[in-house]
């Protein structure tokens, strides 16, 4: 047997065998680019990055790779690919950017997130950076007009604190053209001293917008007080600049490690995926290869009076532009009058994009673009559920004519909504005439555990991991969750495998907290006609799994719905889960029939637990195959590592290898 010296040697030379593949992979990229110049061609073919994913994935598995693990490596590989080949065609489009060095101004210092992004976004132009920090945005902004810098990085919108109104405003004024465009994940911690701890800080140095993301934990440190900086590396700065146990800095873990701080808590932002999307801006506009997708900004003010906006709007949509972002912000010196920032997904030369902003100079006070460049967003690859599940495809079921449609005009009814809705949950779409499972743990039990369960989750082809964090049971002596510790291990395993993660609602008071870290929220057949539960459901802003109560007619479920719907939450499911009967062990039975009654009733999206309404777990795959026959957009499973040993529900779990085998059977 090699010793480990022996094994870690062999380890280095096959780590440095991937860097040099990796470099030829990217140096071939950059030929296909080349390849492009003459005939041009998108730079992106998904069909092709879809049927080569499903290949990979299959020879992953025959050398003992999980799908999950071939499809990181390989998005991996393809935004870099898709990067490379952007960067090089904008560098023959535009041969004025050749310089090996660019002066960019950005906010802050070394560490801020700016200095980061600014990092980031030129490292793939291959340039040298020679930097200016700057105290403000309009700080930046004269830096870049006065000719001192090049670039300018600015922050222009975050997912928790949303738009930057102060770099909009600024942007109203400014010649300079936006040239290009950086999402960076945020993850805002608590920096200090080495030698601290986190009861000790009294006081923490923050930029108003980090605070801004993160003051709902804020809030729970009552006895600390916010200083503002105008930076982040301001904010380290100061506590890195002397010996104070008591203060702490809200900035990143990277750029901490700069200053020589340490993080004292992590993942503090109000929202779990926290990204700040920057615009780079330029004196002189760029020109977008054709190839390559691009993004325009302009912005435009209409006149004032009733409908003048929509005019404006509709002029997209009749050129077939998709508008990505709209923003007003006040006209400075006219009260009351708004300027409208408008981001569509179309390159300024294109006749489309031209003959839009024709019509619009007709239909506005104002206008005037911003910039086109190119979007850097590189979208995953999808994975098609069957090839996950590594089975043929089936003859999909078409959707039941509408043959009878409801006159009461109830929000869940056809009358109301002829068009079925679909839920977007991420990249899962359910509704849309596809079959997505649910699958997972009844209950989380311990980090590992829920981690192994996301993994065959994952591998098995199943889209949403499915665990109850809160389970209510009749017995006060039967285990009762994890609570918000199940909750952290659901999301941290939803994250890890990128799956959209589903847990159990009961209560009122969990709605927020649940809703914070889970992507769908599941209201079990027991809850279903509490109403003052479906009215809170009804003021999120996550999608609802509505089960059906076993007592209950299609009319009462439906009208529970309404309740959800009513309240503004449009993003209702249907769970069938059984009817009372007197037949079997458990007296309920599952009503399949009920997919094509509703089909007929509602818009809504509709899928079945059949788990709950079987004698025993061989009536499972048979349930599911009908239920996917019958037309149903999905299906929930109960999936356990060793379900002899489940702390709930044992009896209706199934095992990884019954799982996956069902789902080969499905897809």
């Amino acid at each position: 047997m090699a010793d480990l010296e022996q094994i870690r040697t062999k380890i280095t030379e096959l780590d440095q065998s991937l860097l040099n593949l990796l470099t030829e992979r990217r140096q071939l990229s950059v030929e296909v680019a080349k390849s492009k110049i003459e005939n041009p061609k998108a730079i992106r073919d998904q069909e092709r990055e879809q049927l080569l994913l499903v290949k990979l994935i299959n020879k992953g598995r025959e050398l003992g790779l999980d799908a999950h693990y071939v499809t990181q490596l390989y998005h991996t590989i393809i935004e870099d690919s898709v990067l490379s080949q952007q960067a090089f065609l904008q560098g023959i489009t535009n041969p004025d950017i050749h310089a090996q060095a660019v002066r960019v101004a950005f906010l802050g210092n070394k560490g801020s997130y700016s200095n980061i992004a600014t990092h980031q976004y030129f490292s793939r132009y291959k340039k040298q950076i020679v930097e200016f920090g700057c105290s403000g945005f309009q700080d930046i902004v004269d830096t870049v007009e006065s000719g001192q810098a090049d670039y300018g990085m600015l922050p222009i919108e975050n997912t928790s604190s949303g738009s930057i109104n102060e770099v909009y405003d600024v942007m109203q004024h400014t010649s300079l053209s936006i040239v290009g465009e950086l999402s960076i994940a945020i993850d805002h911690c608590i920096l200090a001293h080495p030698a601290a701890n986190l009861e000790q800080i009294t006081t923490l140095y923050a930029h108003p917008q980090p605070y801004a993301q993160c003051n709902l934990y804020l809030r729970t440190l009552a006895s600390t007080r916010v200083d503002f900086v105008d930076s982040s590396s301001k904010a380290m700065e100061v506590v890195a600049s002397g010996d104070d146990l008591t203060v702490g800095a809200i900035g990143s873990k990277v750029g901490g490690e700069m200053y020589g701080l340490q993080a004292l808590k992590t993942d503090i932002a109000n929202q779990q995926q926290n990204y700040t999307r920057f615009i780079v801006v330029s004196r002189k506009p760029v020109e977008v290869a054709e190839q390559v997708p691009a993004r325009t900004t302009f912005i435009m003010s209409t006149a004032q009076h009733a409908g003048s906006l929509v005019e404006a709007l509709l002029v997209l949509r009749e050129h077939d532009i998709n508008m990505s972002k709209l923003e007003s912000r006040p006209v400075q010196g006219n009260p009351w009058e708004e300027m409208f920032y408008v981001d569509v997904s179309a390159n300024v030369k294109s006749a489309q994009m031209q003959s839009a902003l024709a019509e619009l100079t007709r239909l506005t006070r104002y206008i005037k673009v911003l910039g086109c460049y190119p979007s850097e967003n590189v979208d995953p690859t999808l994975i098609p559920l069957e090839a996950l599940a590594n089975k043929r495809d089936q003859n999909k079921v078409a959707p039941s004519l509408i043959s009878t449609i409801q006159s009461d005009g109830a929000l869940s009814s056809r009358s109301h909504k002829s068009t079925s809705t679909i839920v977007r949950v991420g990249d899962v779409k359910i509704g849309d005439g596809g079959f997505v499972t649910f699958a997972g743990p009844s209950a989380v039990e311990s980090e590992q555990q829920i981690i192994n369960c996301a993994g065959a989750t994952k591998e098995s082809g199943a889209a949403v991991l499915a665990a109850g964090c809160f389970k209510p049971r009749s017995s006060p002596y039967s285990f009762q969750g994890l609570g918000e510790e199940g909750l952290n291990y659901l999301n941290a395993a939803g994250k890890k495998y990128k799956l959209p993660t589903m847990t159990e609602v009961s209560a009122v008071d969990q709605v927020v907290t649940l809703a914070a870290k889970a992507d769908i929220l599941h209201v079990r057949s027991r809850h279903m006609k509490n109403f003052n539960l479906l009215k809170e459901l009804g003021k999120s802003t996550r999608p609802i799994l509505l089960e059906r109560n076993n007592m209950a007619s299609i009319d009462e479920w439906l009208h529970a719905a309404d309740y959800i719907l009513a309240q503004g939450n449009q993003q209702v499911i249907l769970c069938e889960a059984g009817v009372r009967t007197l037949e079997g062990k458990n007296k309920v039975t599952l009503d399949l029939g009920a997919i094509s009654l509703l089909r007929e009733r509602t818009h809504l999206p509709i899928v079945v637990n059949p788990g709950e309404a079987v004698e025993d777990l061989s009536s499972v795959a048979p349930m599911a195959k009908a239920a996917k026959l019958l037309g149903a957009d999905g299906i929930v499973l109960c999936a356990h590592p060793s379900p002899s040993d489940a702390s709930v529900d044992a009896d209706k779990s199934l095992d990884f290898s019954q799982l996956q085998q069902l789902m080969a059977e499905l897809y």
